[in-house]
């Protein structure tokens, strides 16, 4: 009997096939329909590489080519290739064509008939091809629009203004975006230029079936207080003829969860959703943010079986929760607004991304992989998903997942008001559907967004027909978008704006009277007149998810764009790269609040200096403003303000070579903001500032749990939190007090304060306090500075400053922090020109190499330079306090120790002046 099973169940396995699928993605044949050329062009891909990779145009980066080649934008262009079927192919019942990204306007036409149109890039196209197709050679060929063409005619038959027309001019931007469905930032941002892409993007193939074919699989995670862990999944059909019967299986690979149930579809009825429980039997091992935990990720298989025929899809997915806290605080003083995650109140420290470049088909899995491993390695746990560039591709979310970075993600909607049509709603709720099917499953994605600024955007507007925008942004924002995001996927929260006041916004019917409330929800701060090295200039907000300042981008990175008679700062090409209205004014006036303008009389080499300060200044900038939310997370002031639980400075990567807010160049390489980052987001931070002439130092450590404790109220396993105030009050019902897992250092250490006089390697005085924390974020050292100077014989401010350190000199943990109140360095008295010199260089690895530093003078702001080595320092734009110091570099790619040695350079702030 059981040779006799073999052989039938062999014969059955043998009998099953799979749909046919003829891969379309390679190369095509590209025509400007303008000018009649005909090239040879990649897909996924858009006419602008194409052109460039046949020699036709120059680098689309370089100097003022973005303004130089708008015409490409401006001109129709169409892609065609043969492709082949075979008999079997004609013979199925359903023959279609699968086009998961088509930017932005076309029609498709097989063998030079019409089977079908695009209108949004984001949204995936399939149409029916049985009838225009034939057995052997087929001609695909697909038309597009240019998207400026057909945005602007979209505005002009608008029945009214919809504000959003025309970017600044200082942008060299296109007009209109906002009337259509596609990548904003692709008609210009205030950090990036005009490139109206048209192309296939994404993938595109032909699909021959006879059943039905698996079309999107949606997953997410879920569980409820003392339950089991759930699946909640959909599965989406294309079905091919009138009914289709079959059996639909699940599975999690490593657990027990399975289901097998049988499954009838039609092309109307083509879907079947469901919960899938994991027994509790089974331990699961949970998805932690990055510093939290591991990164546990399970497969998920599906797969639907009908007349022999089977489609299949997986998903990874990783099992954790995640909730959204708005609690009110007393006496009308706002709500709460943080997340939990497995349970656990995490502070959001991160940054936000914008598109990595130009042109998608750029954008490689490595190039994805160093920049979220550099976010990463300086302690980022969440990330911010910006609103005008693209719903990113699976590689951006599986290195998220891997990485434990959390994303806050918008929807594709930022800084312009929309149309609200019927057909733009309708292609609309299609881009919404497809994209949170698409992308759900992974447990990276912490929160879902409407739009960036728009609230806001509305509110400060001062439209004389404010009800009309009003009813359109609730048409969109709340009617259309939160219903599919509600019904698509229920396990996470939705925010119909950033920054708004979360559940404040929607008690005030979605328009908040001022979304920029430190009382609810999120902020986005910009102040470019302050001195934002100083901890008053800042808000007290319950989250910010926006805040930053402009940096020049690295010397090297520039030498790929620039011509050698560019580098002037006052120069054409220095303002055509900055699209910030008045940005490199603006980041001179920041500098000298400081700084002086450095003085070396060669134009390049000055240049070179300004970009070194202008990064200093945006490290510091954004170091004192994170720190600031940070300290924060504790305490609320006596109006109801703080409890801070949430810094994503803008950005974290660069779209072209420019000054811009990144801390990542385009280059890959960082700013010294990413290396301020590094600290100022670790899980032990020593955190400074000047509460009038008190020197108040802070520090802030993330609690990381260590095991669980049962809830007496809800019979739910949870972590205890022992220290923070904020915690506490999550979890009122313990069993018992349980530990919490602080870094050992902070816990039992002792920290050090000591006086230096910048002429001198050796400490007027050291302070030490032995620390014992009862919460995340406390004040642990408060003097008045002049005291301490008294007691240290400084002879004054301007001579002096301080250094901190946790537990040894050598700790990675410290802080450098100036006495003065304004922080400048005009007057510092003592502070020389220092012998900075590298002494030698040790490899340690292929990848891994040990520098060894040495200075004569007390050196601040000592940057380091591998030029054209690309990789990261250990440390970057420190002090150094003594005459010797190990640094260690990491390439990206193995690299001869010769080549590596001589592409090093050293400086610190007085080379800057001759």
């Amino acid at each position: 009997m059981a040779g006799a099973f073999s052989c039938t169940l062999i014969a059955v396995l043998v009998s099953v096939s799979r749909a046919s699928i003829i891969d379309l993605t390679g190369t095509w044949t590209l025509l400007s329909n303008g000018r009649g050329e005909r090239i040879p062009a990649s897909v996924p891909g858009s006419m602008y590489t194409a052109l460039y990779t046949n020699k036709l145009i120059p680098d689309p980066l370089y100097r003022d080519n973005d303004v130089k080649l708008r015409w490409i934008g401006r001109e129709d262009w169409t892609y065609t290739r043969t492709f082949q079927l075979s008999s079997a192919d004609l013979a199925a019942s359903a023959l279609h064509l699968v086009c998961d990204g088509l930017d932005t306007f076309s029609t498709v036409f097989i063998n030079d008939q019409k089977v079908g149109t695009s209108e949004n890039m984001f949204v995936q196209y399939v149409y029916d091809i049985k009838q225009a197709a034939k057995v052997g050679d087929n001609t695909i060929r697909i038309d597009f629009e240019s998207a400026v063409t057909v945005a602007a005619q979209k505005a002009n038959a608008s029945a009214y203004d919809i504000p959003g027309d025309c970017p600044n001019k200082v942008q060299n931007g296109e007009c209109h975006v906002n009337m259509i469905r596609k990548e904003q930032c692709s008609f210009s941002w205030d950090w990036g230029p005009s490139f109206p892409t048209q192309g296939i993007w994404k993938s595109i193939y032909v699909q021959a079936f006879n059943s039905a074919v698996i079309r999107e699989l949606s997953v997410a995670t879920t569980r409820e207080a003392g339950g089991p862990w759930m699946l909640d999944v959909g599965v989406y059909f294309d079905v091919s003829r009138g009914s289709v019967s079959g059996v639909l299986t699940l599975n999690v690979v490593g657990t027990e969860a399975v289901k097998s149930m049988p499954l009838t579809l039609t092309p109307t009825n083509n879907s079947s959703v469901f919960s899938v429980s994991v027994p509790n039997s089974y331990k699961i091992d949970r998805w932690w943010p990055n510093g939290y935990g591991n990164q546990t990720l399970y497969t998920v298989n599906v797969t639907f079986t009908s007349n022999n025929e089977v489609s299949s899809k997986q998903r990874r997915v990783g099992f954790r929760s995640v909730y959204l806290v708005q609690n009110p605080f007393g006496n009308n003083q706002g709500l709460s607004f943080y997340f939990k995650i497995n349970d656990i109140p995490v502070f959001f420290k991160g940054s936000n991304w914008i598109p990595a470049d130009s042109f998608q088909e750029n954008i490689t899995r490595e190039r994805l992989r160093r920049l979220l491993q550099s976010a990463a390695e300086v302690h980022i746990n969440s990330m911010r998903v910006w609103g005008g560039g693209v719903y990113e591709s699976e590689d951006f979310y599986e290195l998220a997942d891997e990485f434990g970075i959390m994303i806050w993600h918008d929807l594709m909607y930022s800084d312009h008001f929309y149309p609200t049509t019927p057909d733009f709603l309708g292609t609309v709720s299609q881009e919404i559907t497809h994209q949170l099917r698409r992308i759900r499953h992974h447990p990276c994605i912490a929160v879902w967004s409407g739009n960036n600024e728009m609230e806001i955007g509305l509110r400060d507007q001062g439209f004389h027909d404010y009800k009309r925008y009003y009813d359109d942004y609730i048409k969109l924002y709340v009617t259309t978008i939160k219903t599919i995001v509600d019904r698509e996927d229920p396990t996470r929260v939705y925010l119909s704006s950033s920054p708004s006041n979360g559940k404040d916004t929607e008690k005030e019917g979605w328009v908040a009277k001022d979304p920029q409330s430190e009382l609810y929800g999120d902020i986005h701060f910009y102040n470019y007149a302050a001195d934002l090295w100083n901890e008053s200039a800042f808000q007290i907000p319950r989250f910010a998810s926006e805040y930053g300042i402009q940096a020049w981008c690295d010397i090297e990175t520039l030498e790929d764009v620039f011509d050698s008679g560019d580098f002037d700062y006052w120069g054409p090409m220095s303002s055509h790269r900055n699209h910030h209205p008045s940005g490199n004014i603006e980041m001179v006036k920041e500098v000298i609040q400081h700084f002086k303008e450095p003085t070396n009389p060669d134009a390049k080499q000055k240049f070179s200096d300004i970009i070194y300060l202008t990064q200093i200044n945006q490290a510091v900038s954004v170091q004192a403003e994170s720190e600031h939310y940070r300290r924060w997370q504790n305490d609320l002031t006596s109006d109801g303000r703080g409890q801070t639980m949430g810094a994503l400075y803008w950005q974290l990567n660069d779209i072209w070579q420019a000054p811009t807010w990144a801390s990542i160049d385009y280059k890959g390489k960082w700013k010294m903001l990413h290396y301020y980052a590094r600290k100022f987001f670790a899980p032990v931070l020593i955190s400074p500032f000047m509460d009038g002439n008190v020197l108040n130092i802070y520090m802030v450590v993330d609690e990381i749990p260590l095991t669980e404790v049962k809830d007496t109220k809800t019979g739910m396993n949870v972590f205890t939190p022992a220290t923070t105030s904020l915690l506490q009050s999550s979890f009122p019902n313990h069993e018992a007090v349980h530990l919490m897992k602080k870094t050992t250092e902070a816990t039992s250490g002792t920290l050090y304060i000591q006086m230096y006089r910048w002429d001198s390697f050796t400490p007027l005085k050291t302070w030490n306090v032995t620390l014992k924390l009862t919460q995340s974020s406390q004040s642990v050292f408060r003097q008045d500075v002049y005291s301490m100077m008294a007691e240290s014989n400084c002879p004054d401010d301007q001579s002096c400053f301080v250094y901190i350190y946790l537990n040894n000199p050598s700790s990675d943990i410290n802080k450098f922090f100036m006495l003065t109140p304004i922080c400048n360095y005009f007057d510092a008295k003592g502070l020389a020109k220092a012998q900075l010199k590298i002494a030698g260089v040790t490899r340690l690895s292929e990848t891994e190499f040990q520098l060894t530093l040495v200075a004569d003078h007390i050196a601040p702001y000592v940057w380091l330079d591998a030029y054209r080595v690309p990789g990261r320092f250990s440390d970057n734009g420190f002090i150094m306090i003594n005459s010797s110091r190990a640094v260690t570099f990491t390439s990206w790619d193995p690299v001869d120790l010769d080549l590596f040695t001589k592409s090093l350079s050293v400086k610190s702030l007085m080379d800057v002046y001759v």
